[in-house]
């Protein structure tokens, strides 16, 4: 994982927080995993020092991506802009954090732990040779199923059978992947188990370290690839996952003329 993620991973659950990335942080690539930073329970004796965003009813308020590096959600519905053309919808849970426009998080004012975002349209996509010990590219084919089930024939992880699924007017597949107890990823290739990539970029890996855990929605919508995912530690309550997979079924694509 690059080093812009690292930072992003450990500053984007900390509601006080001022942090300051690379200049690459605006390329799409995974979500930043979950930090110890999120309580169970909402501190309720503290202001959040960023924006607070309020959709009035009915309303979707999109999400600046050049404006506040951090942003509040009170629940509601939201839409991020993945093209100029095209950008998605969510259902956004009360007091969440948004980290540039992009990545959906819980905070100190929401309870929990939990990171959602959706990217794409993703057209190209790639496995390492061996997760953990060769991140040599592995060309995948371009449709939701080819993705889905290399995941799931690959070595060393942890992979639920990919379960089909319609979101957001498509097809696809769920997909859970975490990392077995007998795998120390500290001692695979750059210290973690890489799982796909969508670019050549060797640091815009989606990868996991010792207790993450990662759900994806790969989809199929109108002829073009897209991925949601909800990225949580092992420690995630079933309530947790409820909410991420809501999130998910919440989305929609929105295509602009």
């Amino acid at each position: 994982m690059s080093a812009w993620r690292r930072t992003a991973a450990a500053c984007v659950l900390l509601a006080t927080a001022s942090c300051t990335v690379g200049e690459d942080s605006d390329s799409a690539g995974p979500p930043p995993s979950p930090s110890g930073a999120a309580s169970s329970t909402p501190d309720s004796t503290r202001e959040p020092q960023d924006p607070v965003l309020s959709p009035r009813p009915g309303e979707v308020v999109e999400l600046d991506q050049h404006g506040s590096e951090y942003v509040f959600t009170k629940e509601g519905r939201y839409a991020v802009r993945l093209t100029p053309e095209l950008v998605y919808e969510v259902d956004a849970p009360d007091m969440w954090e948004v980290y540039r426009g992009r990545y959906f998080s819980t905070s100190d004012f929401s309870g929990g732990t939990g990171v959602f975002s959706v990217d794409g349209p993703i057209t190209h996509a790639w496995l390492p040779a061996h997760p953990c010990r060769d991140r040599t590219l592995t060309p995948v084919g371009p449709t939701a199923r080819e993705l889905a089930h290399a995941l799931a024939a690959q070595p060393v992880l942890d992979v639920r059978r990919p379960k089909p699924v319609s979101i957001a007017g498509g097809r696809g597949f769920h997909v859970e992947v975490s990392i077995p107890h007998r795998v120390s990823p500290s001692v695979c290739e750059q210290g973690e188990v890489a799982l796909f990539t969508t670019t050549r970029r060797r640091e815009d890996w989606w990868d996991l370290s010792a207790g993450e855990a990662v759900t994806y929605w790969i989809l199929a919508v109108d002829g073009q690839r897209f991925i949601a995912a909800g990225w949580c530690e092992t420690t995630c309550t079933q309530a947790d996952l409820e909410v991420l997979a809501g999130m998910a079924e919440s989305v929609t694509f929105e295509q602009e003329s």
